[in-house]
């Protein structure tokens, strides 16, 4: 053998121990973070997806049930809670490996021959899977019956399992189908409602969640036992998950876990605990206090009226989905800034929810036209600035106005449920899957009829 084929020999030898001992030691120093290196970084990193149950924003404020649970967990740990959105399912794993992220919160099953891959914590909730379908005169109401349908659900997910299993359940082929997006079960259920597809799967707890904003979903049909929902950490995270795990066994006994699952799945819309009569004549039982608020800012008394009817059917004691309360449905994180908590009296309510509406006005200053900036007002009102913002740089990018509502900024909002377009460089705020759009037409033609 020629001395120089030994020497490229030898190079590359030497080239190929050498990576793959960079490889071995990377591997290692991602396998070992763990909770000193959490804490010497002062932060927890949480790989989650933009979901209803995991983690979005909404009038300002970061949402989730997932996302609550381990806010509380690192508060009661001095840490700060990172938020990483992922949008693919695969990716979930190999962040965790690289150490990208420490914890997984996307409402996970835990599966069996996953040990490798994910080290769950203890379940903090238990579902199961149902079918969700519109309403209709052919309901399929048992799982057997979905034989030779399509469904549609997300690749590589616990329902594409349940799916599998069923056939041989049933002895009968079903027509599982993708969408090549890799949208998620949120996603999907928005096109259950919209006619775009028949079926797909999902959990329980996040059907029912989805099935306040779309009263035509079907939600019954049970196809799963129960499963157990966890967080999903590094395998060898070890530490971190006996704190995580001693977290949530005295957390999940709690008072606050217990109004955690009332603001996200049992939440009453409407709890009266007194009754407000309207006199004969009067559009509510708080004319007054609408006049004497809307006139300190020159506006029309019966827009603030409309919103309060839309909002609350002028019910000081509502109750709303994420803790919205009141007559005017303030978030917690809101609320406060404009003096209204959930014990206020009407008057409180009423002064803090015209303050609020007159601050957006203030930020829609620069749309001339009357009738449009109202409709932007109502918009943030019910969506919160951020995503109307964002339907506004979608607009401009798509060519139409963005200062415009009809057709224009009004058309992007609706796109904000669909992962190409939340997904966009051009949105900050994530998905919103809200009625935006119908929550402004209705508020403006209630003040139609009483103008």
């Amino acid at each position: 053998m020629r001395k120089s084929s030994i020497v490229y020999i030898l190079f590359f030898v030497g080239l190929s121990a050498f990576l793959l001992g960079c490889n071995f030691r990377s591997q290692q120093d991602e396998m070992r973070k763990d909770w000193a290196q959490i804490q010497q970084a002062g932060k927890l990193t949480l790989l989650t997806e933009n979901s209803t149950l995991s983690f979005f924003e909404f009038k300002g404020k970061r949402m989730g049930f997932e996302y609550e649970i381990l806010d509380t967990f690192c508060k009661a740990n001095h840490l700060k809670l990172e938020v990483k959105v992922v949008n693919k399912l695969g990716d979930f794993q190999r962040m965790l490996r690289k150490g990208e992220g420490d914890v997984v919160a996307a409402n996970l099953p835990i599966e069996l021959g996953q040990e490798k891959q994910f080290n769950y914590s203890i379940p903090y909730y238990q579902t199961y899977q149902v079918l969700v379908q519109r309403k209709s005169d052919s309901i399929i109401s048992e799982p057997a019956h979905l034989a030779n349908r399509t469904v549609y659900v997300r690749k590589n997910s616990a329902y594409e399992k349940r799916l599998a299993a069923l056939q041989d359940e049933i002895g009968d082929t079903l027509s599982i189908r993708y969408r090549s997006n890799s949208p998620l079960a949120e996603d999907l259920i928005e096109e259950v409602a919209n006619g775009r597809i028949q079926y797909t799967l999902a959990h329980e707890n996040q059907a029912r969640t989805v099935k306040d904003m779309h009263p035509n979903l079907d939600i019954a049909t049970r196809m799963s036992f129960e499963q157990r929902i966890a967080f999903a950490l590094r395998p060898k995270s070890k530490i971190l998950k006996e704190k995580l795990d001693a977290f949530l066994q005295t957390y999940i006994a709690s008072e606050a876990y217990t109004q955690l699952k009332k603001r996200y799945f049992d939440y009453i819309a409407s709890t009266p605990t007194e009754f407000y009569l309207t006199p004969k004549g009067a559009l509510s039982p708080f004319d007054a206090l609408f006049k004497k608020a809307a006139q300190t800012y020159g506006w029309d008394w019966k827009v603030l009226a409309a919103v309060a009817f839309k909002e609350s059917r002028f019910n000081p004691n509502a109750r709303g989905f994420g803790g919205a309360y009141g007559l005017m449905q303030f978030m917690p994180n809101t609320g406060p800034r404009f003096g209204v908590f959930p014990e206020s009296s009407p008057e409180v309510q009423i002064k803090g929810g015209m303050r609020y509406l007159q601050s957006m006005s203030k930020r829609w200053a620069s749309i001339s036209d009357e009738q449009t900036r109202l409709q932007f007002i109502l918009a943030s009102y019910n969506a919160g600035m951020s995503h109307i913002e964002d339907a506004q740089r979608l607009a401009r990018a798509a060519g139409l106005n963005p200062n415009a509502w009809d057709g224009n900024v009004a058309l992007m909002v609706n796109k904000l449920d669909e992962p190409q377009f939340y997904r966009s460089e051009l949105v900050r705020c994530g998905a919103y899957r809200g009625q935006a759009t119908s929550y402004v037409a209705k508020v403006l033609a209630i003040y139609a009829r009483w103008k």
